[in-house]
């Protein structure tokens, strides 16, 4: 159990990582602010939408953090197709850890403007 435990919290600190990469966001503070929420899943067109109503006294800035996160969710799904898992996994790691890479390095350009990788 408390693997599964432990497993659950770094999937729950990876996904937050995403969401807020220039800030911390700890466990303890992202769950009351992200959880209390209701998501609708519609099918249309051949496309599917989940729509989160956040119920929280601070939903600006939920929309916010889930808009950023959606926006590098689409980047990849545009990727889908050129690059590998490991690419992927990559810009994964990349833009979740973005902190605590050298300064020297600098924020990842999210791979909007940059061409698929052949």
């Amino acid at each position: 159990m408390a693997r599964m435990v432990a497993l659950i919290y770094n999937w729950w600190t990876l996904f937050v990582r995403l969401a807020q990469p220039h800030k911390p966001f700890e466990a303890i503070s992202s769950r009351p602010l992200l959880f209390p929420g209701v998501a609708t899943q519609t099918h249309h067109a051949g496309q599917t939408r989940l729509t989160i109503t956040s119920l929280h006294a601070k939903q600006s800035a939920i929309k916010a953090v889930l808009t950023n996160l959606t926006g590098f969710l689409s980047t990849l799904k545009v990727t889908a197709e050129h690059w590998t898992d490991a690419e992927h996994l990559q810009a994964i790691l990349t833009l979740a850890f973005v902190t605590c890479m050298l300064s020297t390095a600098g924020p990842p350009a999210l791979w909007i403007s940059q061409p698929a990788p052949t």
